[in-house]
């Protein structure tokens, strides 16, 4: 009955990650799965679910101090910038025009976290003593102090219009592009790379998860509901604001170094104003203040474009527009398609999917 109806006998119970034997099943299915699909899907899809895989780390940093901590964030792209400049910094070849150290991947891959970590606490006094619209222009100050250094700091990300090169996926001396064979299956670096993706995504996800059931993480909720009545039971805004910031920009850093590796360079200008937007509205799609939520929000980010394009080519739809191209067809439909939803969907993806849980977990009763 503890399975179906969620009884517990204790709050240690009751905030296992995996609290009963139903979830743990699904879990365990749900990585074979996954692995399973990483290693038979073409290039092309393999591409795009490895970004989504590294897209949903951004997003869970942002959902960290955004929904959890309830602190807006408008400067997500700047941490996701500094994290991918530490690692291009610290990986990339030597002997290249702009600076690079050459490090191994499990090197530069932690600390292109640390390092936005750093400057998410060097900020933190202030971000922590600031809130509501206050909080959100001062963000937006970071995201145009921080594009500004990487637009002159040449040595570094190789200018404005030029950019530099990705550090190559070289990983305890192992690099990836050669591939493996292990018997008859030959995983090839695309393989590899969303396979090690997919390590990093579910060490990423157990993170967030733990975060969310510890004292910390119900610091951050109190915050996020009624900060006065947070620090009137005890509750240190300060201290866990800034934690909230750190650990955002942890995952920033994470996320933008493997995210630019892997797409093979970046450009100073993508780090803007529009970028941090991104990630909002990823969380909100998703479900902002839940775990699973930006995981949702960044698959469907992601991936929704290339099946609207399919389904347009499989119907003939629109092809002899000639007002708008198939492009700008595209973005038009996944427009709408995200206004209706957040219109009728507050929640996001993931009010869907708990809605779907509960009328499986009731059936056949209907209340």
């Amino acid at each position: 009955m503890k399975d179906r109806l969620d009884f517990y006998n204790s709050y240690k119970e009751e905030h296992r990650i995996f609290n009963n034997r139903v979830q743990r099943f699904w879990a365990v299915f749900g990585v074979l799965i996954s692995i399973y699909t990483l290693i038979i899907l073409d290039d092309v899809w393999l591409f795009l679910l490895t970004l989504a895989m590294m897209t949903t780390i951004g997003a869970w940093g942002l959902n960290i101090v955004s929904g959890f901590a309830g602190q807006i964030s408008l400067a997500h792209g700047a941490f996701i910038g500094i994290g991918t400049y530490t690692a291009f910094v610290l990986g990339g070849n030597i002997g290249s025009s702009v600076l690079s150290y050459g490090l191994d991947m499990a090197i530069w891959l932690p600390l292109s976290g640390i390092v936005p970590m750093l400057f998410g606490i060097l900020i933190s006094p202030v971000t922590s003593k600031l809130k509501g619209l206050n909080l959100g222009l001062f963000s937006i100050g970071i995201v145009y102090f921080v594009l500004h250094i990487f637009q002159n700091f040449r040595t570094v990300t190789g200018g404005s219009g030029l950019g530099r090169k990705s550090p190559d996926f070289v990983f305890l001396g192992f690099n990836f592009e050669n591939g493996i064979t292990i018997g008859n299956l030959v995983l090839n670096e695309n393989n590899l790379i969303a396979l090690f993706s997919l390590v990093i995504l579910i060490l990423s996800g157990f993170g967030v998860k733990n975060i969310a059931r510890t004292k910390t993480g119900r610091a951050f909720f109190s915050i996020r509901d009624r900060d006065i009545a947070a620090e009137a039971i005890g509750v240190d805004l300060l201290r866990y604001k800034g934690i909230a910031y750190a650990i955002s920009s942890f995952y920033a850093g994470i996320c933008g170094a493997l995210l630019f590796t892997f797409t093979g360079g970046v450009e100073p200008n993508q780090f803007n104003f529009v970028y941090s937007v991104t990630f909002i509205a990823i969380v909100i799609i998703g479900g902002a203040g839940t775990v699973l939520g930006p995981l949702f929000g960044s698959f469907f980010f992601i991936l929704m474009p290339s099946v609207i394009q399919e389904i347009i080519h499989f119907f003939g739809l629109f092809e002899q527009s000639s007002l708008l191209n198939l492009a700008q067809i595209e973005r038009l439909v996944f427009g709408i398609f995200i206004i209706v939803f957040l219109i009728f969907e507050p929640r996001g993806l993931w009010g869907i999917w708990f809605r779907l849980r509960n009328y499986f977990k009731a059936w056949p009763f209907s209340y």
